[in-house]
C-alpha cells in the first residue's frame, strides 16, 4: 500500500509552505514601506530646493504618493493575511490538527 509517513511528509510541507508565504508577504510588506519612504524623501528634497517652482509642485506629489502607497501596502498586505489564515484554518479542519 502507501507509505505510512506520507500524510506526515504532507503535513510538514504545508506548514513550511505556509511559513514561506507568511516570509514573502513580509518582505512585500517592507517593499510598500521602502517605496513609500522613497517617495518621502523624494518629495521632501524636492520641496527643500524651493528655488524652482514646479518641483515644489512635484514634491507635494511625491509626499501625496508615499502616503497613498503606504496606506496601500497596509491595505493590501492585510488582505493577503486575512486569506492566508483562512487557507490555514481550513486546512488544519480538513486534516483535523489543532494547535
Amino acid at each position: 500500500m502507501g507509505d505510512p509517513n506520507t500524510k506526515n511528509d504532507l503535513d510538514i510541507r504545508d506548514e513550511l509552505a505556509f511559513g514561506q508565504t507568511y516570509m514573502a508577504l513580509t518582505r512585500t510588506f517592507l517593499a510598500f514601506c521602502r517605496t513609500a519612504l522613497g517617495f518621502l524623501a523624494s518629495g521632501a528634497g524636492l520641496i527643500i530646493l524651493q528655488s524652482y517652482h514646479p518641483l515644489v509642485v512635484v514634491g507635494y506629489v511625491c509626499i501625496i504618493l508615499s502616503i497613498a502607497v503606504l496606506i496601500y501596502g497596509v491595505w493590501y498586505c492585510r488582505k493577503a493575511k486575512k486569506k492566508i489564515e483562512k487557507i490555514m484554518k481550513n486546512e488544519k479542519t480538513l486534516t483535523g490538527k489543532t494547535d
